[in-house]
């Protein structure tokens, strides 16, 4: 029973049919029966391969959705022949409306139509598909988009250019903090991201600058400005070297020789300046007489002047220096022949046992040596000694140094 309480005729598969000749009554959409009137005529049914095959032609008298009736067209076959359908229920059955009004069960069950389509040849009445068609192709699904808005769609995602492309990323970009607030969102980018990129910002100076895909406008752009950066950042450090070079130059030229110069000016300087106090205090003293310890020290630095100016003291000095020669090339030679000794000494008792005048001789050779050294040692101490009293004349008549 269908939707407007129509009961489809099966044909059968090479143009055979099976006849019904009990009326059915049968539900309507709101719960209205009809009744259908069945007629026995003979009608020219198409077979499966346009074979012409009489079929009892049923005429039902169906009430649609508003009340009209209507009767039951007859149906094409395959290769165009005309074929009439007919009910496949022998029996009268109720049909329930569609608001819950019971209808009676079909007199056959679902086993038994088979089983009769089979043995009969008899089948459903069911629309055959066309020539070229398939009678397995999917039908579109309706929440699907159609092909052609899905490679839109794919395209803008791809390409750079469009708001809805994948290809994009936010760098950051240092301005300052003090230039940092004037930035805003810019016109064709989304404030919602642009917002988000910002509170992500590594530094408190930094703006966001969207990246599209790898071109111009996105990777390669950002690394061309920093290739350009680099370069000005570059030359800029060029010049602070070569600026940094001229000065030490410049510093080496002037500053430095003038600095040499004023150092000797002001050694010159403070000389001329101990000579005036020294005058300045002897002209303030004149007329004044001396006490006993001025008296001593007066005698004390006329000697001192008197044997620094004494030639026999400069003869003495080299004699000094002569002397301490000699020692250092004595020192000298008494070193290699100890090392020589000691070498000989070595073979000897690797090869053979020194007898005891061969140890006699070394011994007397060692003590010589030793008060060589002894008289060495004494006449350095008498050096320094000399020496030390030399220089302390020196500081008492040149003054001390400043």
């Amino acid at each position: 029973m269908s939707l407007f309480g129509t009961t489809p005729k099966p044909g059968g598969l090479f143009g055979t049919s099976t006849t019904a000749q009990q009326p059915q009554q049968t539900g309507g959409l709101f719960g209205s029966s009809t009744l259908q009137q069945t007629q026995t005529a003979p009608a020219a049914g198409g077979g499966l391969f346009a074979a012409s095959t009489t079929q009892p032609q049923q005429q039902q008298q169906t009430s649609s959705l508003f009340g009209s009736s209507t009767a039951q067209k007859p149906a094409l076959s395959l290769f165009g022949s005309t074929t009439q359908q007919q009910p496949a229920q022998n029996t009268a059955t109720g049909g329930g409306g569609l608001f819950g009004i019971s209808a009676a069960p079909a007199a056959q069950s679902q086993q038994e139509k088979l089983a009769q389509s089979f043995l009969s040849g008899s089948t459903s009445v069911t629309p055959l598909p066309r020539l070229g068609e398939s009678q397995w192709m999917t039908q579109p699904n309706p929440r699907e988009k159609p092909i052609r808005d899905q490679m839109l769609e794919l395209f803008q995602k791809w390409h750079p250019a469009s708001p809805n492309s994948l290809f994009t990323y936010y760098f950051y970009t240092s301005v300052g903090a003090d230039r940092a607030p004037y930035y805003g969102v810019p016109p064709d980018e989304d404030s919602v991201k642009w917002e988000e990129a910002l509170k992500h910002k590594p530094a408190e100076g930094c703006i966001p600058v969207l990246a599209r895909g790898f071109g111009d406008e996105g990777i390669a752009g950002r690394v061309k400005l920093q290739q350009l950066a680099l370069a000005a950042l570059t030359e800029r450090m060029h010049e602070i070297d070569k600026s940094l070079t001229t000065r030490i130059e410049e510093h080496d030229l002037k500053f430095t020789v003038r600095a040499q110069e004023a150092r000797r000016r002001h050694i010159a300087l403070s000389r001329r300046c101990l000579a005036l106090a020294t005058k300045v205090q002897v002209l303030r003293n004149r007329g004044y007489a001396l006490d006993a310890a001025e008296e001593e020290l007066k005698d004390r630095l006329f000697k001192l002047e008197k044997q620094v100016f004494d030639p026999v003291l400069n003869g003495r000095q080299e004699e000094l220096w002569a002397r301490m020669t000699v020692v250092r090339e004595r020192a000298r030679i008494l070193k290699v022949e100890t090392e020589r000794l000691g070498k000989k000494a070595g073979e000897l008792e690797g090869a053979e046992q020194i007898d005891e005048e061969t140890m006699a001789k070394i011994r007397q050779i060692l003590m010589s040596y030793d008060s060589q050294l002894g008289h060495l040692r004494r006449e350095l101490d008498l050096i320094n000694k000399e020496f030390e009293s030399w220089e302390a004349s020196e500081k008492l008549v040149n003054g001390p140094k400043r």
